[in-house]
């Protein structure tokens, strides 16, 4: 009786001591990160059976359970990755909110004042001084412009440079679940491995969406995004970025397993990695998108009211700044693949039709089509010599036809704000003149420019009733051009004066020209200070403020609702971790109130022992 009394008091003690080892580590593992809380399991010890009855033999510990709830961890995985995702979308509309307050709410502000500069101009428009302004006022503009649209493309390059860091910390937490996933094959009961790898997938959740799935083996399959294996097993990808196609520099995301490349729908990720795709390929583009419409519609205007009217030295007006037509620059709004011999230009012909955004031009071999940015996609043929055609205010021309699977990206705007140039650099230069009197009666949206000034410095160029001709008439009402077609397809000459007349003019439109230098006029002038208010874009919606002042709304509306769903997903990610906490985390109070017991159960247990020594010796005393 004293040896197996002995013996049972012996396990005793055993358990109640791994009892008080593990609550220690519990408690002195409370503020170490991603612990979960260990609970010794015991049961009784196999009985033994003698006269017909069952002898209990005492207690053993049977293992060291690590606490924890897979479902309470999937649903932290996914609190974690929605929170990722919702910081990096806010942390970056909020640089971008930044940059419109800053630097480019100065846009508005100096085109407001370039419209006041001119306004003053106007009440006396032979005054040098004036004219000085207003020349600078049009060069802040331009800079303001050109200076936001190097800060946005700062920032896709930043945003390039984040990604990688990204995916680099992402390669990393794999190779290192990896070797994990190794060690636990070797040491599958180990639970400080198990928490370095939770500890590891939670990092990951931050990054992008993580699904956890169990293997035979004993180890994890952890995928990413909508089933994307990062490690399986003992065996890690990784993930990188490709050029894209066409346009190179816009990479995309791909993973790598062994000697195979699978590109990923960047839509598939969340996290953070899923919000910096975002902002680096919907937002800054639609930002400097909107930014390009507002400058190359001024520019665009601005040139056009030059042309019609004449300088202080009573030449007809140039342009006040590069013009926004030109063929490098309608060259630089077309996108690629470096293997392509395509050559297409872009020209806007109708800014107030023309819309931002991204159009795909394709060749199939047989037939082009375009897809809009709406993702609306419709057959077209080019006509002409070089080949063209015209969709939503843009004329696209064709001067090396696409190989058979090409595809070329059409960006009207996306440089536009960094293109803008000021040429212009006398002051005088300015057109303030208008060559169209006041008899001028213009209802529909033709427009007519001198090209050349001679004998001829006054007459009318009346629209027929149906608006299918046109005629010259000089002052006097004699016939100069009889009647022609409408529109005309090239230049008109009369006594040495050549003038375009474009499409556009209304039934009985009348076009009143008077070329006869006048120092004192500010007609055209007039006509600049109608641009500030004028609904010349977005089919006779808006004005060119108006754009700006919308792209700036609509920056501001996803703002306020990123700081939304980022408070959304810090609740839900502390309500995730709070339950996690129920089941892993280590409680002080609880843990002193098991200490005390286990002290008490390992100081029965020791009388145990003490009792069945104290059995044996009396049995020993007994037989001497």
């Amino acid at each position: 009786m004293g040896f197996d009394l002995l013996n049972l008091g012996a396990q005793s003690v055993m358990a109640a001591q791994r009892q008080l080892n593990t609550t220690g580590h519990n408690i002195s593992n409370v503020n170490t990160e991603g612990y979960s809380r260990q609970t010794v399991e015991q049961s009784a010890s196999a009985p033994y059976y003698w006269g017909g009855n069952q002898w209990g033999t005492g207690v053993h510990a049977t293992a060291v359970r690590r606490n924890f709830d897979q479902f309470a961890v999937d649903q932290l995985h996914l609190a974690t990755s929605n929170l990722g995702n919702a910081q990096a979308r806010d942390d970056r509309l909020n640089l971008i909110d930044g940059i419109m307050s800053g630097a480019a709410n100065k846009v508005p502000e100096q085109m407001n004042e370039f419209y006041g500069a001119v306004r003053t101009l106007s009440d006396n428009p032979s005054d040098m001084g004036a004219r000085t302004v207003v020349l600078e006022k049009a060069r802040m503009v331009s800079s303001s412009l050109n200076q936001v649209n190097d800060t946005l493309f700062s920032r896709q390059r930043d945003t390039n440079d984040e990604i990688d860091t990204t995916l680099s910390r992402i390669n990393d937490i794999g190779t290192e679940l990896a070797e994990i996933h190794q060690s636990m094959t070797n040491d599958p009961k180990n639970n400080d491995l198990y928490d370095r790898h939770q500890k590891l997938i939670n990092e990951l959740s931050e990054y992008t969406q993580v699904t956890v799935s169990p293997r035979n083996s004993g180890n994890f399959n952890i995928m990413i995004g909508s089933g994307h294996n990062l490690v399986s097993g003992v065996h890690s990808s990784e993930l990188t970025t490709v050029p894209g196609d066409p346009d190179q520099h816009q990479r995309r995301l791909a993973l790598v397993a062994g000697d195979s490349i699978k590109t990923i729908d960047k839509a598939d990720i969340r996290g953070k990695l899923g919000a910096l795709f975002e902002f680096r390929d919907e937002i800054l583009p639609k930002t400097r998108d909107e930014l390009g419409r507002v400058a190359t519609a001024f520019a665009l205007k601005v040139n056009e009211l030059q042309e019609q009217g004449f300088d202080l030295y009573g030449n007809p007006g140039t342009a006040m700044f590069r013009d926004m037509n030109s063929a490098e620059n309608a060259s630089l709004r077309t996108v690629k693949n470096p293997s392509s011999s395509a050559e297409v230009k872009v020209f806007i012909d109708d800014i107030d039709q023309a819309r931002a955004g991204d159009y795909h031009l394709k060749f199939d071999g047989t037939a082009y089509s375009i897809t809009n940015p709406d993702d609306q996609s419709q057959s077209v043929t080019p006509t002409g010599v070089p080949p063209s055609f015209e969709i939503d205010g843009l004329k696209i021309q064709i001067d090396t036809p696409l190989a058979s699977g090409d595809t070329v990206i059409l960006r009207p705007f996306r440089s536009g704000a960094g293109q803008i140039e000021m040429t212009m650099d006398d002051p005088g230069q300015i057109a303030a003149q208008s060559f169209l009197s006041s008899h001028s009666q213009i209802s529909g949206e033709g427009d007519l420019s001198i090209n050349s000034i001679g004998a001829q410095k006054q007459f009318q160029v009346v629209v027929s009733g149906d608006a299918s001709q046109f005629t010259v008439l000089d002052k006097n009402g004699t016939v100069l051009q009889p009647a022609a077609s409408y529109p005309p397809a090239s230049p008109i000459t009369v006594n040495g004066t050549e003038f375009e007349l474009t499409a556009g003019a209304m039934p009985n439109d009348i076009f009143d020209v008077n070329l006869e230098p006048s120092v004192g006029d500010n007609g055209n002038l007039l006509k600049f200070q109608d641009l500030q208010s004028e609904k010349l874009m977005d089919n006779g919606r808006s004005s060119i403020i108006d754009v700006f002042e919308g792209l700036n709304t609509h920056i501001g509306m996803l703002k306020a609702s990123a700081g939304n769903q980022r408070g959304v997903a810090e609740i839900e990610k502390d309500a995730a971790m709070s339950k996690v906490a129920e089941v892993s985390g280590v409680n002080l109070d609880e843990e002193a109130a098991n200490m005390m017991k286990f002290q008490q159960a390992y100081m029965a247990s020791s009388r145990i022992m003490t009792a069945a020594n104290d059995a044996f010796q009396s049995l020993l005393s007994a037989t001497r």
